[in-house]
């Protein structure tokens, strides 16, 4: 892991408008050159650029063996007479790292973002952002990883209230995406959401805990996943979203946040499956009006125009169609016709045979559902508006007659039925 032993870098400084100096770094008691300069430029950012070439060095290729080291909290600073990067130790334990590897590495976030959202796409797992100018690094853990760093990559997105005030977006926004690598430090498998979240929080806290990143402000994964407001929040939060009214200034922030390249739909079309799926949800089809006989009698434009006229909801419709049962215990609604062939008993949905169809459709709003009640040689003994009618009349809990009615069984010599059955 990056800066987990104890690193003492010797820089050798000669007069850069002179000449070209090489940079030696006493590595593990090994001497490693790591740069030189053929320009005249300054000690100062030669030295930078030399500590985030050790940063990366450290991440990605760091093979230590059955090493017991004390592992160290770092800070930088600068020494102007002496010219050396001091690393000032605290707090250290020991541990034994084999194999840091990152399971990815991208130079540029910003220049390989088509490639990095094709790669991470329903991936999980724990990142590091290390800032190329000055080698500052942050360490953090996505549910979905494609999803988070397009947010990185959105502007309007990092300058919402919200993410303002957070350093790693401060830096993003200071130094441009395209100056920061990413590293996918450990990939987690998604057995499931709880699991998935736990073992990514364990991991965020592993790399934190070791790396020390600059830009984290929780010094532990700490994750809102899951998080529940308390009900004192919950009540605080409605009080202020009450008569809320976005001013124009604000309107036209939102519209600009989904506008063009920001938008999520930005350059794609709806599937068939999407747009089948939306109609359905719109309702944007006729209904078929049909009584307990299947006879048609009338058919309405949508659902929406037959749920306000029949004093019932969208939602509830939507359902009578898909599960097919009997609505209010005497008729069906579909989206087709039973038959093509079908023709409505009632021709005009203006005329008065309609205004009186669905009057009595609305007389009938306390039915839940009426039960069909025959002998055994299906001759009909009556129709009931519920279970606890059929209970008073036939002396039979009315658990048992549930239980009948839902496959059409007999029961002491009576079949009970939600459907009228064919003669």
């Amino acid at each position: 892991m990056l800066l987990e032993f104890y690193l003492l870098i010797s820089v050798k400084m000669y007069n850069f408008q002179q000449s070209a100096g090489n940079q030696q770094i006493i590595f593990f008691s090994k001497s490693i050159l790591v740069g030189t300069s053929e320009t005249a430029r300054s000690p100062h950012i030669l030295l930078w650029e030399d500590i985030v070439r050790v940063i990366k060095h450290s991440l990605i290729y760091l093979y230590v063996q059955s090493l017991s080291y004390a592992i160290t909290r770092p800070y930088y600073s600068f020494n102007n007479n002496s010219n050396l990067l001091v690393m000032h130790n605290f707090v250290s334990r020991h541990d034994s790292i084999k194999n840091l590897k990152p399971e990815k590495v991208y130079n540029s976030l910003k220049q390989d973002r088509v490639q990095i959202l094709k790669d991470q796409k329903d991936k999980c797992g724990v990142y590091c952002l290390i800032n190329n100018t000055n080698g500052h690094t942050y360490v953090g853990s996505s549910i979905n990883l494609a999803s988070r760093m397009r947010s990185y990559l959105n502007n309007t997105f990092l300058k919402s209230k919200q993410n303002l005030n957070m350093p790693i977006v401060k830096a993003l926004l200071k130094y441009d995406q395209s100056n920061f690598t990413l590293l996918i430090l450990e990939y987690v498998g998604r057995i499931d959401f709880v699991s998935a979240t736990e073992t990514l929080t364990v991991k965020e806290t592993f790399y934190i805990t070791f790396l020390i990143p600059y830009y984290n402000v929780l010094k532990q994964g700490y994750s809102c996943l899951g998080y529940r407001h308390t009900e004192n929040t919950k009540d605080l939060l409605s009080e202020l979203a009450k008569n809320r009214i976005h001013s124009d200034k604000t309107k036209a922030l939102i519209a600009k946040a989904l506008t063009g390249e920001n938008n999520p739909f930005y350059n794609k079309n709806h599937s068939i499956e999407s747009k089948i799926r939306m109609i359905e949800a719109n309702s944007a089809y006729p209904v078929y009006i049909y009584n307990s006989y299947k006879e048609l009698l009338a058919i309405y434009p949508s659902v929406l125009t037959l749920a306000k006229l029949i004093k019932s909801n969208h939602s509830t419709l939507v359902k009578i169609i898909k599960e097919q049962t009997i609505f209010r215990g005497e008729w069906y609604l579909n989206n087709i016709p039973y038959n093509l062939t079908d023709t409505p008993l009632i021709l005009d949905r203006y005329s008065k045979k309609c205004d009186e169809l669905i009057s009595y459709i609305n007389n009938k709003s306390h039915v839940r559902k009426a039960v069909f009640v025959y002998d055994t040689d299906k001759k009909l003994i009556g129709k009931y508006e519920g279970l606890k009618e059929v209970e008073r009349a036939f002396k039979i809990n009315h658990s048992i007659i549930k239980k009948y009615a839902y496959i059409g069984g007999i029961y002491k010599g009576y079949i009970f039925s939600y459907e009228r059955l064919k003669d």
